[in-house]
């Protein structure tokens, strides 16, 4: 991570460096005005601490501002009206909408064609096209809204501290309209009833031959843990964009989540494997006009990032080992 300022990037609001994890000196001591200044008006909307793009460390350190290494309990306990009418979170927000629809958009568009393809290699489609998809996304919206794009990253980030109350459930609220969109545009796309039936509004579904509600419920909560363990360790530990540079991270997170859907695609026929993310299969559904097992697709990726959640407060990424001496 570098710790200059590029002269492109906005300034920082007070509430944003809260939101980021840096702690704000009052002006007068012993720190330049004009640092303090730059530090109190906006500064990028998509810098804060649960974000896939742009530098974790804010400030540099002749600015007196302090880098917490782990979210404390305060963090993660915040006031609720605190980021509420903060206009910059409500336009990520916005821009998390748009790329979420896009996603789920093309994501829909691209497994029908894949279906028409008739192959038998169309799990290794899925997970390729889900490398380029998701990483074009994240770059895309990541200087706006941090990249999440789904709301499990959202939901994990949040459980975890890296994400504030408002920003999540913000995020969340404006992906799933985004996604009940894709799916009014998939079903448009579609031109029929019959044919957005047929190809099962683009994907998300179980047959009831191929796999058991609780045989698809355990693969998305293994799937969805594996991949907001990945995420998390490629895309949110400051320590990778210090060692692979911060453009990796979208890329990796993109060759994450084209991993995991790759390693369930073909699981069983009839099955479409696991999701991971719950606002595809709300798209979907909204396209073919039926719900049934929304509840596997939803609850699945939320306990996943529970379960991460524990794992992450238990050992974080920036917890350090003992050094033992050897002549000891």
């Amino acid at each position: 991570m570098a710790h200059s300022r590029q002269s492109s990037e906005l300034p920082m609001t007070r509430h944003d460096v809260s939101e980021a994890g840096l702690t704000v000196p009052p002006a007068g001591l012993g720190v330049p005005r004009s640092q303090t200044e730059d530090i109190e008006v906006r500064k990028s909307i998509a810098h804060f601490r649960g974000s896939f793009v742009g530098e974790h460390n804010l400030v540099p350190p002749s600015s007196g501002a302090t880098l917490r290494r782990h979210p404390t309990i305060r963090d993660r306990i915040a006031p609720l009206s605190e980021g509420w009418r903060d206009v910059g979170v409500w336009k990520s927000a916005f821009v998390e909408m748009i790329a979420t629809g896009l996603l789920c958009y093309l994501s829909g568009l691209i497994d029908t064609s894949i279906t028409n393809f008739d192959t038998t290699h169309g799990a290794a489609y899925v997970g390729l096209s889900n490398v380029f998809l998701l990483t074009l996304l994240i770059m895309a919206a990541g200087p706006g809204s941090g990249g999440h794009v789904n709301p499990t990253i959202t939901f994990a980030t949040m459980i975890t501290g890296l994400t504030g109350l408002a920003r999540g459930v913000l995020y969340l609220i404006f992906q799933t309209v985004g996604a009940g969109v894709a799916g009014g545009l998939l079903r448009g796309s579609f031109g029929t009833v019959e044919k957005s039936v047929k190809y099962q509004g683009g994907g998300c579904f179980r047959e009831s031959g191929s796999v058991t509600i609780w045989q698809a419920f355990v693969v998305e909560i293994a799937s969805s843990f594996a991949l907001v363990f990945i995420a998390f360790g490629v895309g949110l530990d400051p320590r990778q964009q210090k060692l692979f540079g911060m453009f990796m991270g979208p890329l990796a997170v993109g060759c994450a989540v084209g991993l995991t859907s790759f390693a369930s695609a073909g699981f069983a026929p009839g099955y479409t494997g696991a999701s991971m993310h719950p606002g595809r299969c709300f798209a979907f559904a909204v396209s073919r006009g039926e719900f049934r097992d929304q509840w596997i697709w939803w609850a699945g990726p939320a306990l996943g990032a529970l379960l991460f959640s524990i794992a992450f407060h238990i050992a974080p990424p920036y917890h350090s080992a003992p050094i033992h001496s050897h002549n000891g």
